[in-house]
Formats: C-alpha cells, sequence, structure tokens
C-alpha cells in the first residue's frame, strides 16, 4: 500500500509543479487534473515493478502519452471549442509533462524493490525533470522562433485635401507608428508630420496614413517576440483578391509590403520566413456602377520545423479609424462623381449612390 501511496503521490507533485513551470495549465487545472493522472499512474504500480528500471519508464512515458491523447478528446468531445483550441496549443508540452511525470514514478517504483526510498525517489526525480527540461527547451526555441505575434499596420491612402489629415471616427482607437517604424519608413518613403499625425508619401506623390493596428497572437506564446509588418494599401483596387504575403524572418523583424492587383506583392525589409506566412484578403461590396470596401482580412499560417503543430489565427473584423473617402454616404453623388475612381472605405456604409 505505501508503494502504491509513494507512487501516487510523487506522480501528482511532480504533474503540480511541471504544469506550474511550463505554463500549460493554471494551477487549479493542474491541481485537479493532476490527481485523476496520479491516480491512473498509482493503478500501474504492479506494472511498474514488473518492468523493472530498465522498461518501467518506457512503459510510463507511454502511458502518460495516452492519458494527455484521452483528455484531448474528452475535451473535443465534451469541452468548449475554445478549451479544445489550448487544448491542441499545449498538447506537445502537455506531453511531455506526463510522459515525465509518469515514467519517473515508474522508475522509482521499480527501483523501490531493490534500493532504499531516498535513491529511488532521487532517481524519479532526476529522470523525470531530464524528461521534462529537454523537449520543453525545444518546444520553446520553436515557438520563439515561429509562433510569436503578428503585428500589422495597414497603411492607406485618404481623399483629403492637401492641408488637411483624415478626420478620425468618434471613439475610434488611433493608430500611431512607433519611433522604429518611421525610421524603418523613411528609408523608403518621405514620411512628414502633417495635420493627421505622421504620414508617409510615395514616389507618386499620394499620402498614407496607419488605419488601424493589429496583433495576431498565437495564444500558446503570447508575450513571445513580435513580428511586425506595414502593410501599404494603394487606392485603385477594385475587386476582392487575396494576397500571400511573407513575414519577417527574425521573430523580432519589421519589414513592409505593398500590395498590388493581380496578388502582386512588393516585400521590403530583409529576409523572409519559411515557416511564418500572412494571407490578406480584401472584399469588396459592388452595388450599380460603383465598388465599395468593405474590409480586410488576415490570417497567419505557421509550419514548425517538425511538422505543422499549430493553428492559424485570423483576424475578427477590422474596425477603420478613419473614412478614406470624402463622399458622404447620405447624400446623393453628383452623375460625373460616378466616373471618378474611388479611396478605398473600410467603413461598413453602404456605397454612396
Amino acid at each position: 500500500m505505501k508503494t502504491y501511496a509513494r507512487t501516487y503521490w510523487f506522480t501528482w507533485a511532480f504533474l503540480v509543479v511541471a504544469a506550474a513551470l511550463t505554463g500549460v495549465a493554471s494551477m487549479k487545472d493542474a491541481f485537479f487534473g493532476g490527481l485523476f493522472a496520479a491516480l491512473l499512474s498509482a493503478l500501474l504500480t504492479k506494472a511498474y515493478e514488473r518492468g523493472g528500471p530498465r522498461y518501467a519508464p518506457l512503459f510510463g512515458a507511454a502511458a502518460g502519452t495516452l492519458w494527455v491523447v484521452a483528455m484531448l478528446y474528452r475535451v473535443r468531445w465534451f469541452g468548449a471549442p475554445e478549451d479544445f483550441e489550448i487544448a491542441r496549443w499545449t498538447l506537445g508540452t502537455d506531453i511531455s509533462v506526463h510522459a515525465a511525470g509518469f515514467a519517473g514514478a515508474a522508475l522509482m517504483t521499480a527501483l523501490l524493490a531493490r534500493h532504499d526510498f531516498p535513491k529511488a525517489l532521487g532517481g524519479g526525480l532526476l529522470l523525470a525533470a531530464a524528461m521534462t527540461v529537454v523537449p520543453y527547451g525545444v518546444i520553446g526555441w520553436i515557438d520563439h522562433r515561429v509562433a510569436g505575434p503578428v503585428e500589422l499596420v495597414l497603411m492607406v491612402s485618404a481623399d483629403v485635401p492637401a492641408d488637411e489629415g483624415p478626420v478620425r471616427r468618434p471613439g475610434a482607437l488611433r493608430a500611431e507608428l512607433t519611433a522604429a517604424e518611421i525610421a524603418f519608413l523613411k528609408e523608403r518613403m518621405l514620411v512628414v508630420e502633417g495635420p493627421g499625425g505622421h504620414e508617409a508619401v510615395d514616389e507618386q506623390g499620394r499620402r498614407y496614413w496607419p488605419l488601424w493596428r493589429r496583433k495576431l497572437i498565437y495564444p500558446g506564446n503570447p508575450g513571445g517576440p513580435v513580428r511586425t509588418l506595414l502593410v501599404v494599401l494603394p487606392p485603385g483596387l477594385n475587386a476582392a483578391q487575396t494576397w500571400n504575403v511573407p513575414v519577417h524572418q527574425d521573430p523580432q523583424g519589421l519589414a513592409m509590403v505593398t500590395l498590388g492587383a493581380q496578388k502582386g506583392v512588393r516585400f521590403s525589409g530583409g529576409q523572409t520566413s519559411q515557416s511564418v506566412r500572412l494571407e490578406v484578403t480584401l472584399t469588396v461590396k459592388a452595388k450599380e456602377t460603383e465598388v465599395a470596401y468593405q474590409n480586410l482580412q488576415a490570417e497567419v499560417f505557421r509550419a514548425s520545423p517538425v511538422g505543422d503543430l499549430y493553428a492559424d489565427i485570423r483576424t475578427q473584423g477590422l474596425p477603420a479609424a478613419f473614412p478614406t473617402s470624402l463622399t458622404d454616404p447620405k447624400k446623393p453623388a453628383k452623375a460625373d462623381d460616378k466616373a471618378k475612381p474611388r479611396r478605398p472605405s473600410f467603413s461598413d456604409a453602404p456605397a454612396a449612390k
């Protein structure tokens, strides 16, 4: 009975500590989840003893892995969708922690038949710690290089007089350029301080302002290094289309991409990543002879060096900080206005007639 109890408490304590240190679960989830996992480990005590120090750790690691997979399907079938997504994102670390805990308990149980308790406990702790640190270090390195947040800054040209800036919508969150972004833009465009804040001017004299800023975060690594991408959307794009946009290879890199017609992309900023890419989709709404721009959707795709382990992260609506057209949608436009090209409008209001 003592051997069963030692196996149980060793497994439970290790799972709680490892889960807390690796961040795969809250303390509450680690506490109660470890209780049931440790119960399974204790039920395998006889199998650990028969396997001996050579085979018991392998049997325990396999049992811990199967336990995590079973819990993943339990959440999938009976849990909330967001809980299942979190379980998918932390699957690798969950398996590492549980396989280590079960293997350490198995080795400790097998050594108890040949050595005293302190030696058996030391062997179990050493094995479990090594099995946790090494895989988690590899996972942490992959997440650092691949799964950090991607921050998008959309630059658009607004139809405003030369001595004015765009009028911000009431209550809209103002998108501002950082000092590093301004310095980066100055190497590629003319950047001046205008009535609407910092504005970038291209070679054709078109003025651009940041319409919105959005950070797409992989929940398994919310505090990781941030890739920043300045997306320039020129006026005159009059059809819905999708662009495959590269991002910087450096997890903390800063780059600029200019979108063009027929899926054209001009990237500037250094080497691109082979593991992270961005898909940008422009949706439009045609009405009579006009085309009204509705919104821009962005989705991040990630592939780790050992396979596709990550769910895709997409935007859920991108509110514009200011209108990009002077036309009042409540007033009818003049007949000759229909022939004029319109600036992109990210407003949900219907297009002018």
